[in-house]
């Protein structure tokens, strides 16, 4: 039986090796999400066949990522065979979820019929172009420099800073304000919040031990928005955590366009995530016009063959 192991963050570096060797886009591909996320969703992981593969928990429900390691010089099909027959021992269905277009590519050539396969669009990650977002030029964005224009001016005060370990303690004490006006304590409203609070809160722990770059913009003195990201691959960064007081109209937009043109001058593409199928949170993604949402697939594997195919 496979042996999966807890999560640690000694285990960076052999983690981010295995994203950082297939050049991902997705925002699951970083040790810094799955680190800070990896005690509510209880993320272990195994090396078969020198593959990486990662496995979450949620409650009730167990999945797997796609294996990442060398396609092209691997027998693919017996890492499967080893991760269909572990999930049988364990009583639970097989599922693999945040699968990208190559991996589902490979799925269907390599192993054709073996996977009930679904694109999974709130999942889907909506990527930018970096100049796009730093610059709002043209006319589609021309509301938001507006928006903009209006935040500064209205907010002369407002300061952007790069976060240091010193200012963590107001950092977490926002984090309090914001979780406050949100309910998200435990056994209240969206159990969602409740675990992004503990991951936010987990990534402030271990700050400057993980390759995350994190922002704070002050209004009179006042922490009232924070950000966090990092580079996903050699030309994409994707953003983590991104948190303002919403009554103060533009804090948003502003803190979303001065971190990118401070920590990431550089970055040719976007990862702002999923909006989990949240409506209001899939208009703002789409309301900055995305170069292209980086799919990912579901599967359900199908241990009777007969079934192939069949929901």
């Amino acid at each position: 039986m496979i042996e999966f192991q807890e999560l640690k963050l000694d285990d960076q570096k052999m983690i981010s090796d295995f994203f950082h060797q297939g050049q991902y886009q997705n925002s699951e591909c970083t040790f810094t999400n799955l680190y800070i996320w990896r005690k509510c969703y209880k993320v272990q992981w195994a090396i078969i066949n020198d593959f990486l593969v990662i496995k979450p928990t949620l409650g009730e429900e167990t999945w797997v990522l796609p294996p990442y390691g060398d396609y092209q010089n691997a027998d693919f099909e017996k890492i499967i065979e080893q991760l269909a027959a572990y999930f049988a021992e364990i009583g639970k269905p097989f599922v693999m979820k945040a699968i990208t277009e190559q991996q589902e590519r490979i799925l269907q050539e390599r192993l054709p019929g073996r996977f009930n396969l679904r694109e999974d669009r709130d999942l889907e990650d909506y990527l930018y172009s970096g100049d796009d977002l730093r610059e709002l030029k043209g006319r589609k964005y021309h509301s938001k420099r507006n928006h903009l224009s209006n935040f500064w001016r209205n907010q002369p005060e407002a300061l952007y800073e790069t976060m240091t370990a010193e200012m963590i303690p107001e950092v977490i004490q926002f984090l309090e304000w914001w979780c406050k006006q949100k309910e998200c304590r435990e056994g209240r409203l969206d159990e969602g919040l409740v675990c992004e609070r503990r991951a936010i809160e987990e990534a402030l722990a271990v700050f400057g031990q993980l390759p995350y770059k994190a922002a704070v913009m002050r209004i009179n003195g006042r922490v009232e928005a924070f950000t966090m990201g990092e580079w996903v691959n050699d030309q994409t960064v994707v953003i983590h955590v991104e948190k303002a007081n919403s009554a103060i109209n533009g804090l948003y937009g502003a803190i979303n366009k001065e971190f990118l043109l401070h920590e990431f001058p550089e970055a040719k593409f976007v990862n702002r995530e999923e909006d989990t199928g949240d409506e209001g949170l899939r208009k703002a993604k789409l309301s900055y016009y995305p170069l292209e949402m980086v799919k990912k697939w579901e599967g359900v594997y199908q241990y009777d063959q007969s079934a192939a195919g069949q929901s």
